[in-house]
């Protein structure tokens, strides 16, 4: 009986050590707060790192538009200087058959006429200063404030310039980049609607379903993105009109 009683002690009291084991490496409410406050620490350092790495995103997206707009600026001007040397060259071309006295040819223009060149040709030098400066604000000196009426001024003082569509679509996107949707989006809609051989057409079609995703009229971003992908297709812009069809699902 002795025996068994001591048996039996020994069990329960066996019993009661296992069943402290728990409660004393739980360690009480003081670890089990340490605990959260670890997994709080967790979660805010990961929503951090995702702030950042959306802000480093925004900045290569940035840094890849103006990279964009540069080098297209520099294969349209390429192409007019292309564009230039191929009408001199017809014209030198045709110049002895229209003129077979080349001593005449050589002489001076008359006083008048000179004027009048030099008049026409002034315009041109000013223009071409005029939209490389309003350019260099995007590209150089990043002084966005200063190139919206830098470009504003170039649209105004020279309406018949082959840059106009292009000014207007770099007016859009420093509107754009300011949120000033309403501004922006004349500014690209003037560019498909005057300009439909414009090489910032595309462009300009897929901003404006942009614009609209962010006025929240999904409808009308859809109707543009699918007009890109219809009149652009395989073109870097239909591919991001795609990407933006398939985030509106």
């Amino acid at each position: 009986m002795m025996k068994f009683a001591a048996i039996s002690m020994a069990a329960v009291l066996s019993t009661a050590s296992w069943a402290q084991a728990p409660v004393a490496s739980v360690g009480g409410s003081g670890s089990v707060n340490e605990r959260l406050a670890e997994l709080e620490r967790g979660f805010n350092a990961r929503a951090q790192a995702q702030i950042d790495q959306q802000r480093q995103l925004n900045a290569m997206q940035q840094e890849l538009s103006e990279l964009r707009g540069l080098l297209e600026e520099q294969s349209y001007r390429l192409e007019q200087v292309i564009e230039r040397q191929r009408s001199m060259l017809a014209a030198q071309q045709q110049a002895p058959a229209a003129s077979p006295a080349p001593a005449r040819r050589a002489e001076p223009e008359p006083a008048p006429d000179q004027g009048t060149a030099e008049a026409e040709s002034a315009p041109a030098g000013d223009e071409q200063a005029a939209y490389d400066r309003a350019v260099n604000l995007v590209l150089q000196d990043k002084d966005y404030n200063a190139a919206i009426p830098a470009f504003a001024r170039f649209i105004t003082q020279y309406p018949q310039s082959s840059y106009v569509p292009n000014a207007h679509y770099w007016l859009g996107q420093l509107l754009y980049a300011q949120q000033r949707f309403d501004q922006s989006k004349a500014q690209f809609a003037r560019v498909v609607e005057a300009y439909p051989k414009s090489n910032k057409r595309a462009d300009s079609l897929l901003k404006l379903g942009l614009i609209a995703r962010e006025q929240k009229d999904d409808g009308r971003a859809r109707q543009y993105f699918e007009q890109v992908q219809s009149e652009y297709a395989n073109s870097s812009a239909a591919r991001l009109a795609q990407e933006n069809l398939d985030a509106m699902k």
